[in-house]
């Protein structure tokens, strides 16, 4: 009889979670507010759930009477529903419902790894504009506003002046459900995006991938990532060892023997900062595609198997290679018309693309400009001779996307 797995959002992002599921022999279970979310064609069963909201989880809980084997999402920050539902069927294999809780509120999370000695940016929690107002008058401009309790960059914004300081707080304001901010100073220095596992409690960092933040003065207030490259030229053996030793005191503090942290990093004098870590699996390409083709390690497979309860063979967490993979994206500041999208041209056919996808569809409506993450328009995943080749790679396929609006 298969395991059967239950996946909680079944978009264009969760496709190949769903796919590594089938190849692997379970049968999946998916849940989507989308009815005609894509990944549902490949799920065994596929209900029209919103995964974001509880209310909706719990009624569809009550009803639902067969048993599942285990509990994931992917590239979806819902750590608390994970728990919730994993809970309810009594699968819950990695993280405590009490962890994936606090680890949703940014300032509460921050002050647990304030509390555990772990390197972060100055911070404070904002009640309002004077709150801002002092803490710029102790530490400086640059500072990021952002809400406590959103994600995928909504709401986030960096500010370097006083005159644009009590518009971006009312605007991430509006983008907080719970109307509650932090603010923290600006770190300059390479940014890293790290995924790693944790498995009978020790940590596995397999991912390290340089952000790529060239084009940030294009997209400002509004911090915008333009992809990666992987292997990392800033992140060193002792920068690793340095976050592993976090991830551990976080994980033993949180009762945490099996699960993902993802981590979003800067490099400031050689030092490693903690901008944030989630408990999930990295959505955008990260743990999908990136991470398995720069080092042969089937992050997708681990993690199900986690999620299931399945013991791990610490060989399936040793990398194999280290090639290089560069991850790039469309904006609708590259292209000339705006509008209603008429039609989609993927062209790229170079045996060095992994991946080229474009995330607009017939009839939908550009953005005026990109504000999110969930503003891309497309992406090209590329390799290469070496890092400079790669990056040529997925800038050319992504110059070859067309857009034809009405």
């Amino acid at each position: 009889m298969k395991d059967r797995l239950l996946v909680l959002g079944c978009g264009i992002d969760q496709v190949e979670g769903i796919l590594k599921a089938k190849e692997m022999g379970l049968e999946v279970i998916a849940l989507d507010g989308n009815p005609d979310a894509l990944g549902r064609r490949y799920a065994d069963e596929f209900y029209n759930v919103s995964v974001k909201h509880i209310d909706q989880i719990a009624k569809f809980l009550q009803v639902y009477k067969k048993n599942v084997d285990g509990v994931i999402a992917f590239g979806v920050d819902i750590p608390y529903i994970i728990a919730y539902v994993a809970d309810f069927f009594g699968v819950n294999y990695t993280i405590n419902k009490n962890a994936a809780k606090l680890s949703q509120n940014k300032f509460k999370f921050k002050r647990l790894l304030e509390k555990l000695g772990v390197s972060i940016p100055y911070y404070r929690s904002v009640g309002c504009i004077n709150d801002i107002n002092e803490f710029v008058r102790k530490v400086g401009f640059p500072v990021v506003i952002k809400p406590v309790d959103n994600s995928g960059g909504r709401g986030v914004y960096f500010v370097d002046n006083f005159n644009s300081l009590e518009k971006y707080y009312i605007y991430a304001l509006s983008n907080s459900p719970d109307k509650k901010l932090i603010v923290e100073k600006y770190i300059e220095g390479p940014q890293i995006s790290s995924e790693s596992l944790v498995v009978d409690g020790e940590v596995y960092t397999i991912g390290i991938s340089d952000r790529n933040y060239s084009r940030m003065r294009d997209f400002l207030p509004n911090i915008i990532e333009d992809g990666g490259d992987l292997p990392s030229i800033y992140f060193t053996q002792h920068h690793r060892k340095q976050l592993d030793h976090y991830i551990k005191k976080i994980a033993y503090f949180l009762d945490i023997k099996n699960g993902i942290f993802k981590g979003d990093l800067v490099i400031n004098n050689d030092k490693l900062y903690v901008i944030e870590f989630a408990l999930r699996l990295s959505g955008g390409n990260f743990s999908t595609y990136e991470i398995p083709f720069s080092t042969g390690v089937d992050f997708l497979k681990v993690a199900i198997k986690l999620h299931l309860g399945i013991r791990i063979n610490k060989e399936e967490l040793r990398p194999i290679y280290n090639k290089p993979v560069c991850l790039r994206y469309l904006f609708v500041e590259d292209i000339k018309y705006k509008g209603i999208v008429k039609k989609v041209e993927l062209s790229c056919s170079s045996e060095n693309i992994i991946r080229a996808v474009s995330y607009v569809l017939s009839g939908d409506s550009l953005p005026e400009k990109t504000t999110s993450h969930s503003d891309r328009l497309a992406c090209a995943i590329a390799t290469g001779e070496n890092r400079e080749d790669a990056q040529n790679n997925a800038l050319k396929c992504l110059e070859s996307i067309r857009i034809t609006v009405n």
